[in-house]
């Protein structure tokens, strides 16, 4: 294959997997009975550590700040989270994951890790870190193109 068709068919490839991924966490995690927006907050709520900005959320689930607003909105109403302002900034919140929220994003950590280990069964972890830099060094460029946003 010439290295265009290469590039077009990896660029190409970016969307559907991206489709096929949500769809299969989709299944992982209906147990918890949240949307998969919604446990995607507390997901990445949890990774980004305690008492995660409000802005960094958003900027890590590349959603808008007002459609992040909606689904905070969802997860307070539902005791699963709560937001601080930020001392020193009135205008910026924290989010904060309260223990429901922290039990269910174990739950869904497992069900995912278990997930991720059935769908890549049989690939050689070289295979995967290989993946993982081109995936990486993919936003990194385009961040670069696009004057450091991605």
């Amino acid at each position: 294959m010439s290295r265009k068709a290469s590039l077009y068919a990896f660029t190409s490839s970016i969307q559907p997997a991206r489709r096929a991924w949500h769809r299969a966490a989709s299944v992982a995690l209906a147990g918890t009975g949240l949307s998969v927006s919604l446990a995607s907050v507390l997901l990445f709520a949890h990774r980004l550590g305690e008492g995660a900005q409000q802005r960094a959320l958003a900027a890590e689930l590349g959603i808008n700040p007002a459609a992040l607003v909606r689904l905070l909105d969802q997860g307070e109403a539902a005791g699963l989270l709560m937001r601080c302002d930020l001392p020193g900034d009135r205008r910026s919140k924290l989010v904060r994951l309260l223990p429901p929220g922290q039990a269910l994003v174990a739950q869904m950590e497992n069900a995912l890790a278990r997930m991720r280990a059935e769908i890549l069964d049989g690939v050689p972890v070289e295979e995967i870190e290989a993946a993982t830099r081109l995936m990486r060094l993919l936003e990194e460029r385009i961040a670069d193109q696009l004057g450091g946003v991605a």
